[in-house]
This record gives structure tokens, C-alpha cells and sequence, in this order.
């Protein structure tokens, strides 16, 4: 624009013949006295407004670009302060995660130490009753002293009561850790809940009344009986501590039906519902506490007197089988819990009752291989028994020696859990040597590696086992067509007395 200014004001003048020193020191709005001609005026004048416009432009122009710079500095200032921020926040999360896992890493230790508290609470009960009991046993033995058969005989009940309840603890602590699995059968769940009240009956306080509003016909569910009877169970101790061991307790079913475009407390999806309901007449919760209820390792109770896995693991079965439960509670007023199971319209299959047919005498060797020492030795007694010869092995590695050195092997009972070398390792070398029948004996039964196994062609025994079922599974991988042939009869037979 200035260029253009100074070509025009250049034309002009020479067109005027004016000397360029007359306009010195003239102003553009002077100009047009200061030139005799009109038309010179006009052209001066003109001359003086762009000059003015570009004089103008020229200052806008240079204030935008130091603005410019300006603007520039201080984005750039902004820019390394948000670097800094950024590092500042980036180092402040890095200390965050780490108390974190701190925080973590001491409510673990904090819940283990719990956890082990109460397991230990619950089974030195059983092996105090163990104990004593075979310490006078040992008594007898030493003094040369003749029982009472009876009370000898109920002696060794106790014993084996106390273990199955043992087995049933460590049952309850794999269905919470989710490594033990389900055992899904169609049931009637009034029956299932009626077997568990005479064992209430017994476990709680006399001073509890137990009040049966079961309520449900054939209703039927697809659950594992023995986890739906822990969770009654855990439901109902859960009642009686919070009623001090003294007041009622309310056992309900009913059938509901929860509607799918109304959504469920709970989650539940549409369906037909049984509703199990455990009330008691205890203190009752507070919101918080009911908030906090199914948390695994909460719990109300004074250090040493529970676990708080409960409650929990009565929520893990529900979720297991479809269902869900909830809680109605307030301070006071007392507790009622409401566990949900989905119906099934299935029927049922029957199953011929096992026997106890007489004791077999077998010939032949039979290889145990277990890394425990007391195991080992009872299972090697229990077939000794039955008329084998029992070799023994401590880990998967030893077995295969044992067997490779041994002129035949007729059965192997096998540990899942060794060192050196575990079963399902110790399986596959056998099968890839011969194909002699293997019996898995595992305390998870149903985890996915014994499954495999068992797919394979492997028998199962879960521990703990008494000698008839040790008995009755090895008869079964022996002569399994004579078994087989035997259970048919006593099927057909028990059909047609019913």
C-alpha cells in the first residue's frame, strides 16, 4: 500500500512540474492551498489520505505482530508450566499407587491373618474331640482294659464325624475361593431345606426355636444340594449370633415371580423364583452394616470368633446358581434374609441307592503314590485289607521308578498335589507306558485338571474317604462290568419293591 502510495504521489508530480522541495514541509491537508492547479489539490489530498492509511495500517500491523510475539511467549510459558504440572501430578500418582498397594497389601495380610484365626478356632474343635477321645482309646489299649463295644463303637463315630466336618469346612472354603466347583443335580428344594433342619437342630443352642413355614410343594432348582444346605447353614448361625443364641428363628419358601420390565433389587432377570427366607428376632442392622454384610472378611464379631466368610459364601453359591440375595434389617427390629433361586421345570433323575455289598477279596499289586505320609499309610492298610499288595511312592517321580521296577502293577491310587512331580504329570508318563487303571484321589473333585483326568479314563475318590468308598471304586475299575451288572440289579430290584 505504501508503495502504491509513493508511485502515485510520484506521477503526480511529475505531471504538475512541481519541484519536489515546494512540498517540503507541508502537511497533507495543506497541500490543496499550497497548489494553484484543482485537479493538483485533489490529487494531494488524495496522496495524503493514503499515506495517512498506510501510516496506519503499518502501526496496526506491527502492534498485532509484537501482540503476536507476546501471545506466543506466553503460550509457551503456559506450555512448560503445564510440563512442570504434569510431572508434579505424574510423580504424585506413582506415590499414590504405591500406598495403594501398600493399603492393599495390608488389608491382605490383615484378612489373612483373620482368616487363619478363625480356620484355627474351628479345627482345633474338631481335633480336640479327635484327641481326646483317641487318647482314651490308647488308654485301654495300654492298660489292657475291655471296652464297652457300645461306647467303643461311638467313639470311633465321633471320630469320623468330626472328620467329615473338617471336610466340610475345607468344602466351605473352596466354594468362597471359587476353586471348588458345583455339583448341579435337579432337586426339590423343600427337601433340601427339611434335611438341613434336624442338623440345626442339633448345631444350635436349645434355647432357639426353630419355626418350619416351608411352603413350596415339588419345587424344583439346579443346584449342588450340599452347597445349598451350607448356605441354610451359614444363614442360620449367622441368626442365632445375632440373637445371642436365644430367641426364634424363622425358616420360609415361597414361590415368587419377578417381572422382567421391573428391575429386581437385586438384578435378578424375569422369572419364576423360589424365595428362602431366614428370619430371626435379633439386634438387627444398621444401614452400614447391611451395606457391608456380604463382604468377604467383614464381620461384627470380637477377633477370634468369625471369619466374616459366612455371609460371603452364601453370596458366592446364590450367584453360582442364578439367583441372589438380599437383606431386610433394621436396628432392633431383627434380620431377615432372603436367598432367590431360579426354578427349573425339569424332573429329577433317580439314582439307585449305593450299597454296602461284602468286602471282595482281590489278588495283585497296588501302587499309592501320595506325598503325605498318614495318607499313604491308611490307604495302603484299607487295600491290604481287601487282599493286595501295596507298594508306595512319596512324589509322581518315585512312582514312575516304583512302576518301571515292578514286575506288574494291577492299580494305581493317585495324589493330584505333589512336590517334584504332581498327578496330572505322573498320569500322563503312566498312560504313555500302559494302560493300568489309575485312581484320582483329590480333595477338589471337581477342579478342571481332575476332570481331565477322569476324561481320560481315570477313576476319582475326593478326600477325605473311608474304606468302603476306596473299596468300591477300585471294584468299579477292576471288574467294571461285574460292577456295573450289580448296580443294574440292585436298581431293578429296588424299582419294583417301590
Amino acid at each position: 500500500m505504501l508503495l502504491g502510495a509513493e508511485i502515485t504521489g510520484a506521477g503526480f508530480l511529475l505531471s504538475t512540474r512541481l519541484a519536489i522541495g515546494s512540498l517540503v514541509g507541508v502537511t497533507a491537508l495543506a497541500m490543496p492551498h499550497a497548489i494553484h492547479s484543482p485537479s493538483a489539490g485533489i490529487y494531494v489530498f488524495a496522496i495524503g489520505v493514503a499515506c495517512t492509511f498506510a501510516l496506519l495500517v503499518h502501526t496496526l500491523m506491527r502492534k498485532t505482530l509484537l501482540g503476536a510475539e507476546e501471545q506466543r511467549l506466553r503460550e509457551a510459558q503456559a506450555l512448560e508450566d503445564l510440563a512442570v504440572q504434569y510431572a508434579e501430578l505424574e510423580r504424585a500418582q506413582k506415590e499414590r499407587t504405591v500406598l495403594q498397594e501398600q493399603l492393599l497389601q495390608s488389608q491382605r495380610m490383615d484378612a489373612v491373618g483373620r482368616l487363619a484365626g478363625g480356620i484355627a478356632h474351628d479345627m482345633n474343635n474338631i481335633l480336640g474331640s479327635i484327641t481326646s477321645v483317641t487318647s482314651l482309646v490308647l488308654e485301654d489299649i495300654d492298660q489292657g482294659r475291655q471296652p464297652d463295644p457300645v461306647q467303643r463303637r461311638a467313639d470311633v463315630e465321633l471320630v469320623l464325624a468330626q472328620a467329615a466336618h473338617g471336610a466340610a469346612l475345607t468344602r466351605s472354603l473352596l466354594a468362597f475361593s471359587r476353586r471348588g466347583q458345583y455339583r448341579k443335580q435337579v432337586v426339590s428344594i423343600a427337601d433340601v431345606m427339611r434335611d438341613v433342619l434336624p442338623l440345626l437342630a442339633r448345631t444350635l443352642p436349645r434355647s432357639i426355636e426353630i419355626v418350619d413355614r416351608i411352603s413350596v410343594g415339588d419345587a424344583r432348582v439346579d443346584g449342588d444340594p450340599l452347597h445349598l444346605q451350607q448356605a441354610l447353614l451359614n444363614l442360620a448361625v449367622n441368626a442365632a449370633d445375632a440373637m445371642c443364641r436365644t430367641g426364634t428363628l424363622v425358616i420360609s419358601a415361597a414361590l415368587v415371580e419377578v417381572n422382567a420390565s421391573a428391575p429386581s433389587p437385586i438384578g435378578l432377570p424375569g422369572g419364576r423364583y423360589v424365595r428362602i427366607g431366614v428370619a430371626d428376632s435379633g439386634v438387627g442392622m444398621d444401614a452400614d452394616t447391611r451395606r457391608r454384610a456380604f463382604e468377604p472378611f467383614f464381620t461384627t464379631k470380637p477377633v477370634g470368633e468369625g471369619k466374616g466368610l459366612g455371609l460371603s459364601t452364601v453370596w458366592g453359591i446364590a450367584e453360582a446358581h442364578g439367583g441372589g440375595v438380599e437383606i431386610e434389617s433394621d436396628l432392633g427390629r431383627g434380620s431377615t434374609f432372603f436367598l432367590q433361586l431360579p426354578l427349573t421345570e425339569a424332573r429329577p433323575v433317580r439314582q439307585p441307592k449305593r450299597v454296602n455289598a461284602r468286602p471282595q477279596v482281590h489278588k495283585g499289586t497296588v501302587l499309592v503314590v501320595d506325598d503325605d505320609v498318614a495318607v499313604r499309610r491308611g490307604t495302603q492298610r484299607i487295600l491290604e485289607r481287601m487282599g493286595f499288595e501295596v507298594l508306595t511312592a512319596g512324589d509322581g517321580a518315585e512312582a514312575i521308578r516304583v512302576f518301571e521296577g515292578a514286575s506288574k502293577i494291577e492299580l494305581v491310587v493317585l495324589d493330584m498335589g505333589m512336590p517334584v512331580m504332581g498327578g496330572a504329570e505322573c498320569f500322563a508318563q503312566l498312560r504313555r507306558q500302559s494302560d493300568v487303571p489309575i485312581v484320582i484321589a483329590t480333595g477338589y473333585a471337581v477342579d478342571a485338571e481332575a476332570q481331565a483326568l477322569v476324561a481320560a479314563g481315570a477313576g476319582l475318590i475326593e478326600k477325605p474317604f473311608v474304606s468302603a468308598d476306596l473299596a468300591r471304586e477300585v471294584t468299579h475299575l477292576l471288574h467294571p462290568r461285574r460292577d456295573s451288572l450289580q448296580l443294574a440289579r440292585i436298581s431293578s430290584m429296588r424299582l419294583e419293591l417301590e
